[in-house]
């Protein structure tokens, strides 16, 4: 049976809850995931072997025997090698200690395949805290999994590798609403990812890198980009380093289902070991680079396991990697001879920043979600006044150096390296309540934009959910028309069609797959729902054939308790029509927005005054007047004005309350005088 993408995430989530709570934390999503890829390897390995036993037994007109099929699949003909003793069956067959067998058949399918080591992380035989020598996933847990598993063929005979990939997705995107801030570790919103994607525009022949990859997820939209433009996936190559193993697991998996042939590397920190590095021992560039790291990390100057609460390891440490010229960098990056400070200890942002920058080619770009403090931390070389007097009587003055971080924003400016800054909304991350920003890197632009830079006010327009905020379609779409644009009026309308036609196919296809996923979420709801009507119904008509009391007396007690059970299914099917109603009530408020923020975008360009209110594109002469400081309220308008108030409205309002006013004033005037308080 062919599975719908809907079926297969209702069936992966449904795994997720025999799961849940039995393991440390979140780290049940990486078993989840990981078991879930092993079952895809072992039925695509059996699925390959019956397709070419079969192709074997056509062309040699004969059927083969049993001992001929097992010779021929020991050959391992296949994508992946899945050897004796570690496929699906070995698994399943047996019934103690299910979880050791099962780390020994995940990872001798690792050591099989060389583009598969580092895959399968996770240990389901790894003991429980309490020293009792029991497994932390009880053994019975592990045998509830496999059979769960065990419902449905993963292979391309049941699941086509488009639907699995999505499937995937959807379910690292489940992992990361359930995880609330620590999934800010290895999930980035889709809708930034695509603001990014299009923005950079992947091309055939990019080498593209994600320093710090989490699930891959730039990856994935990068390649979905260049499938959408009419290229197939692999006329790009990929690139990606992630410090956490559980994290780049999930992204290789990611990689390998997409078909992307990614090489991830994983277990060290980009900064202090960057795993992609020319002979002479610099980074390697790439030419385009995707990129959300960690916010304004403290220990961006320590190996991972460096990292610890010891204050004096720590500080000698840092006398050892820090010199009197900043970070002591090995790889070229920043420091002596690369025309750019070292950042500062406290603040890893700018390390991340021009690692990025290291990384790129001669006409490289480079798309980075950053904290909104780069553009404004640090403050410029300053002279003040100390408030002594020399012996002539003049003012003594001491000047300020320049602070770290702001000489490196100068730098990248002068050096025309920023093409493009756009604010978020607050608390459209996980676990991110500062202000985040887009920071557009090209090391080649356009000769008209050479000493301009474009800012982009895009905080104002989101959906407000109940954890955090999301950029809808038509967001994405302001952004993108005013980037794309770079404030040539004559460019909206076509960017607009353009973007407005693929925007609602886009709501289409989402309203769709939503539909189709609470279906098949409350499907079993619906069929019992269905069996206890036709039942019921049945039930009913009998009921007056029936001829003597004591027969009707026990067909109606048994009537009653069947519409007591209806009671249960009822409710959740009314519940998926009401969530069912409200998915198509917010695809066609988006449909109509869609067309609003067409017409709002082809007006603000006929109107500078207010196109000031959303993007600007800034001179580097008035950037340097502003001391290099790319705070975007410098520069663009985005004081929000109160409601115009109509003074006859205001008025009226304000007759309406006196009058209020005095008649409360009268009936407590007189409640008083009942009760003698007053004459």
């Amino acid at each position: 049976m062919r599975l719908t993408q809907q079926q297969l995430e209702a069936h992966l989530w449904g795994a997720a809850n025999i799961l849940r709570g039995k393991t440390a934390g979140q780290d049940y999503k990486n078993y989840i995931l990981s078991l879930m890829f092993y079952k895809r390897l072992c039925d695509q390995w059996e699925n390959e072997a019956d397709d070419a036993i079969a192709e074997q037994e056509k062309q040699q007109g004969r059927a083969f025997t049993e001992t001929q099929k097992a010779i021929f699949r020991a050959r391992g003909e296949n994508r992946f090698n899945i050897p004796a003793g570690s496929q699906w069956g070995d698994v399943r067959a047996v019934s103690e200690k299910i979880g050791e067998k099962l780390t020994e058949a995940m990872r001798a399918v690792a050591n099989a395949n060389e583009e598969l080591k580092g895959v399968f992380t996770v240990d389901w035989n790894q003991p429980a805290p309490d020293g009792s020598g029991k497994p932390l996933i009880p053994n019975e847990v592990v045998h509830a999994l496999i059979q769960h598993f065990n419902e449905h063929d993963l292979s391309n005979r049941s699941v086509p590798p488009d639907i699995l990939g999505r499937a995937y997705e959807y379910l690292i995107k489940q992992f990361a609403d359930d995880a609330g801030a620590k999934a800010g570790e290895f999930f980035t919103p889709p809708e930034v990812v695509d603001t990014l994607v299009r923005i950079l525009e992947p091309r055939p022949g990019d080498t593209i890198y994600d320093p710090t990859a989490g699930s891959g997820g730039m990856l994935v939209h990068s390649a979905d980009y260049l499938r959408e433009q009419g290229h197939h996936a692999t006329s790009a190559q990929y690139f990606a380093q992630e410090m956490n193993w559980g994290n780049a697991a999930i992204g290789k998996i990611n990689s390998v289902l997409h078909g992307l042939e990614a090489n991830i590397a994983a277990g060290a920190s980009t900064i202090t070991d960057p795993a992609f590095k020319t002979p002479d021992g610099k980074v390697r560039p790439f030419s385009l680079v995707l990129a959300n790291f960690p916010f304004s990390d403290e220990l961006w100057w320590l190996k991972p396991e460096q990292q610890t609460d010891d204050k004096k390891k720590k500080d000698r440490l840092k006398k050892e990697v820090f010199s009197k010229e900043g970070y002591k960098d090995l790889f070229g990056r920043f420091g002596r001879g690369t025309g750019f400070r070292a950042p500062p200890a406290g603040y890893g942002d700018y390390a991340f920043i021009l690692h990025i920058l290291a990384s790129l080619t001669d006409s490289g770009r480079a798309g980075i979600v950053c904290p909104q403090g780069v553009l404004f931390r640090g403050q410029p070389e300053v002279e003040e006044e100390t408030g002594e007097f020399d012996d002539d009587g003049n003012p003594i003055i001491k000047r300020r150096k320049a602070d770290d971080e702001h000489l490196i924003r100068q730098a990248l400016l002068q050096a025309r390296l920023i093409d493009a800054v756009i604010s978020l909304p607050l608390n459209v991350f996980y676990g991110a309540g500062v202000p985040a920003c887009l920071l557009i890197l090209r090391k080649q632009r356009p000769p008209e934009r050479h000493d301009q830079v474009l800012l982009v006010y895009a905080a104002r327009h989101f959906r407000e959910l109940s954890n955090q905020n999301e950029l809808r379609p038509q967001d994405v779409m302001r952004i993108l028309v005013h980037v794309q644009a770079y404030g040539d009026a004559a460019k909206v309308p076509a960017l607009v069609g353009q973007h407005s036609q693929r925007i609602r196919e886009q709501i289409n296809q989402r309203e769709q797959e939503e539909v189709e996923r609470l279906d098949a979420e409350y499907a079993g709801f619906a069929e019992r729902l269905a069996e206890l009507d036709a039942t019921i119904a049945e039930a009913r008509a009998g009921l007056a054939r029936l001829k003597t009391q004591t027969e009707k007396t026990k067909a109606e007690t048994a009537l009653r308790k069947l519409e007591s059970q209806r009671a249960k299914p009822a409710a959740k099917v009314a519940e998926r029509d009401e969530r069912i109603a409200e998915t198509r009530r917010r695809a066609e408020d988006d449909r109509r927005d869609i067309e609003q923020v067409g017409s709002e975008l082809g007006a603000l360009y006929g109107d500078p005054d207010e196109l000031l209110k959303h993007t600007r594109v800034v001179s580097l002469d008035e950037i340097a007047e502003n001391e290099f400081n790319l705070n975007i309220p410098r520069y663009v308008d985005t004081f929000e004005p109160e409601p115009r108030v109509e003074v006859r409205e205001a008025l009226r309002a304000l007759q309406q309350a006196e009058s209020v006013l005095c008649e409360a004033e009268a009936d407590l005037g007189k409640l008083l005088r009942a009760i003698g308080y007053a004459e």
